[in-house]
């Protein structure tokens, strides 16, 4: 046994130390990566996880009062602190419902006949009289600051304009009223006892010269022949841009377009079920069919072979006849309550039941959700009965992120991402698969371009180069990683799309001239005699192309205008078009283009590295024994370099996917499903970088961007699991070479 000597010793127990404290610093630097990704995953699942939670209703005040009369309607102020009632004698009551008490009353019209209101934004109200006359009013509510408090006024206001119309010559009693009301104008319309239909339209004009707005009331002329059934006339409205009438019989829809004063009947549709009423949905795009057996179904106006009609959506089954149906204001979500006292939330473009409970014993006399859509107001025969609902985002579901819907005014079911608007009538669209497919597309287009310009490059590098050369190639293809991809994506938008644009079959004839042009170039150097091939060093030879490849290129651009003529009539974008083919300048080919560029270096650097460390006895052996270089390269150094070069495509692909500052400049940026390669997309990371910085904090589109970030950060962690695997197997089965 050998002696240590004592500064042996020492050293050796040094040596240790130093190994234990390298070794807890590479095991908890390991663990450190893999807690702070953990830590990304659950903060990211954190701030998604509100969107897919359920809906919760939850009792939060009574207030024990029994009126006289029957109840016409009920609404409330923003926060569903005060409320009012309307009964049938046109009095209006103000409620405070934190308190309990009654705030005061006011006497709007007397001899009231028939009520009716606009949809919740324009809060109009309308009373028809015995004598023909219509009297609007509109309900509001001020709010004042006296010491710190916040404090409610109800106010009653009339339309100024005409405080009451005489709608009817005859003075008939009115029967029935529909309202639409605005700034600028207005339609009213109403059927009287003796069974005729009347309407009158309201039109503003401002006197140029005095600034003075001046109102008129035009009859509106129907179309008599097409004036039938009045009797049996169940319910109307009037959309808020008075533009159509929806009139409804118990087994018929009819849709009446106005204009110049004039109604006309655009349409005529069967139902099958005995209808009850007509309620407009928020935004008035939609309008709701309500059916005796407890059916509810929502319509709207699709473009179909350039022509316009109501079509049948959804269908929603409540289960018992609805009693009261109040749609949100800002929102395409309705509150129901059956006869049978069951609540039901719904929300109508997902077809999602949000909640449904058995809630009420009482009999409802109305139902309204403020407009802030976190509360609900109900008044049964034993009074008031307020709730608190949580239901912050309910026009998300797995459907709507995933799937086609069908959403208003397109003609179908789609796959849409369009997150803001200017008006708030504006439903957001949250579908993720636009995105993802831009994403996919994006990439699938840069790796086309990128992957095998880098990995033929990476083989000749590593293969033919002399080591002289490669000593010159190497280095200055694997800096160019370090360039800013925002430089990279500033030149593909103001310089590289204008120049694709307008030598659209140049770009494309290089794809085909490039390659064919080496080959012939190859042969016509292989047929040389050998004194000329031995004046160029062997693994220079490449050197040749450059002139050659820069000259062909030079003519392509200068001449691919004959090309353009002879095979497309002198314009290959008019010629695109009439085959239905959409031309964008910021398109895949140029994401591609650029984007293949900055991902050359990556896949090229690990490619050339796999293929240069194959052991030099195995390719030197497969010579000796007779192979070719050609067969040497393909049986023994891509088979051993194989898990290599596939991990570099998966570098590459990567680091594609995650790309954001060249898809944001390079690219229309339009979240559209279309793989032509002359159409834009937009990304996933993209679209996290440009509405990210307009969202609210806590809105449903804050957390459907970092749902949009989840979803890359899966990808992306599938992506390389997979790659790895791969990679493995390929390692395992090469490693007998």
């Amino acid at each position: 046994m050998a002696y240590a000597k004592p500064n042996q010793r020492a050293r050796d127990k040094q040596r240790r130390v130093v190994d234990l404290i390298m070794r807890i610093w590479v095991k908890s630097s390991g663990i450190g990566i893999i807690a702070a990704l953990m830590l990304i995953c659950f903060y990211l699942l954190a701030v998604i996880a509100p969107i897919f939670t359920s809906v919760t209703v939850e009792p939060s005040s009574e207030y024990a009062v029994s009126y006289p009369g029957n109840t016409l309607a009920i609404g409330s102020d923003e926060q569903g602190k005060m409320a009012y009632r309307i009964d049938d004698t046109g009095r209006v009551q103000f409620i405070d419902l934190i308190n309990k008490k009654l705030v005061s009353e006011q006497q709007i019209i007397e001899h009231s006949t028939t009520f009716t209101s606009t949809i919740e934004s324009q809060d109009w109200f309308a009373f028809g009289d015995d004598e023909g006359r219509v009297q609007f009013a509109q309900i509001g509510f001020q709010t004042n600051y006296s010491k710190g408090n916040r404090q409610l006024i109800p106010l009653v206001e009339k339309f100024t304009p005409f405080p009451s119309i005489q709608l009817d010559e005859k003075q008939q009693a009115l029967t029935q009223l529909a309202l639409s009301l605005t700034a600028t104008e207005g339609v009213v319309l109403a059927k009287t006892q003796d069974e005729r239909l009347l309407g009158i339209e309201l039109d503003s004009v401002v006197n140029q010269m005095t600034g003075e707005t001046v109102w008129k009331a035009v009859p509106i002329e129907f179309e008599q022949d097409n004036v039938d059934k009045i009797s049996s006339l169940l319910s109307m409205v009037i959309t808020p841009n008075n533009d159509f009438l929806y009139l409804l019989y118990q087994h018929e829809l009819q849709v009446w377009s106005l204009k110049d004063h004039k109604a006309s009947l655009r349409e005529r549709i069967t139902l099958i079920d005995s209808a009850q009423k007509l309620v407009l949905l928020s935004g008035a795009h939609s309008v709701l069919v309500q059916f005796e057996n407890g059916d509810l179904s929502q319509w709207f106006d699709t473009i179909n072979n350039e022509k316009r009609s109501l079509t049948l959506i959804r269908t929603f089954h409540v289960g018992s006849p609805i009693s009261q149906l109040a749609p949100e204001v800002y929102r395409k979500g309705i509150s129901i309550i059956d006869t049978e006292g069951n609540l039901a939330l719904i929300h109508t473009t997902t077809e999602k039941a949000l909640y449904r409970q058995h809630v009420f014993n009482d009999d409802v006399l109305a139902v309204t959700q403020p407009p802030n859509a976190q509360k609900l107001i109900v008044l049964t025969k034993s009074g008031w009965e307020c709730f608190e609902v949580t239901n912050p985002h309910p026009e998300v579901s797995v459907q709507s992120v995933f799937g086609k819907m069908w959403y208003e005014g397109y003609p179908e079911p789609a796959y849409i991402w369009q997150s803001t608007a200017a008006n708030d009538d504006f439903e957001s669209k949250f579908s993720l698969m636009p995105l993802a497919f831009g994403t996919l597309k994006a990439a699938f287009y840069a790796l086309i371009f990128a992957g095998p310009i880098a990995i033929g490059s990476a083989i000749y590098t590593a293969y033919f180069m002399s080591s002289n050369v490669r000593r010159y190639v190497k280095p200055t293809i694997e800096i160019m990683e370090a360039l800013p991809t925002v430089i990279i994506g500033l030149l593909a938008g103001i310089w590289l799309a204008p120049i694709v644009e307008n030598n659209l079959v140049a770009v494309f004839s290089l794809f085909v001239f490039f390659p064919l042009s080496m080959i012939i170039i190859a042969f016509i150097w292989h047929i040389l005699p050998a004194h000329i091939m031995r004046r160029l060093p062997r693994g220079q030879h490449a050197i040749l192309l450059i002139p050659a490849l820069i000259g062909i290129g030079y003519l392509t651009f200068q001449y691919g205008y004959l090309i353009e003529s002879w095979l497309f009539d002198g314009d290959l974008r008019h010629y695109l078009g009439d085959k239905g083919v959409g031309y964008d300048q910021r398109n895949a080919l140029v994401v591609g283009i650029a984007m293949g560029a900055a991902i050359i270096p990556t896949i090229y650097t690990i490619a050339e590295d796999a293929i240069f460390s194959v052991p030099k006895h195995l390719s030197e052996g497969s010579l000796a024994l007779g192979a070719t270089q050609w067969q040497t390269l393909t049986k023994v150094v891509l088979l051993t370099a194989s898990p290599g070069i596939f991990s570099a495509v998966m570098m590459g692909l990567g680091r594609a996917v995650g790309e954001t500052m060249i898809v944001l400049m390079a690219t229309g940026n339009t979240p559209i499903m279309d793989g032509n390669i002359l159409e834009g997309m937009r990304t996933l990371a993209a679209n996290i970088a440009i509405e990210m910085p307009e969202s609210e904090m806590g809105s449903t589109h804050f957390r459907m961007l970092f749902l949009a970030a989840f979803l890359l950060f899966v990808f992306t962690f599938f992506v390389n699991s997979l790659a790895e695997w791969i990679r493995q197997g390929l390692r395992e089965k090469y490693r007998s070479l």
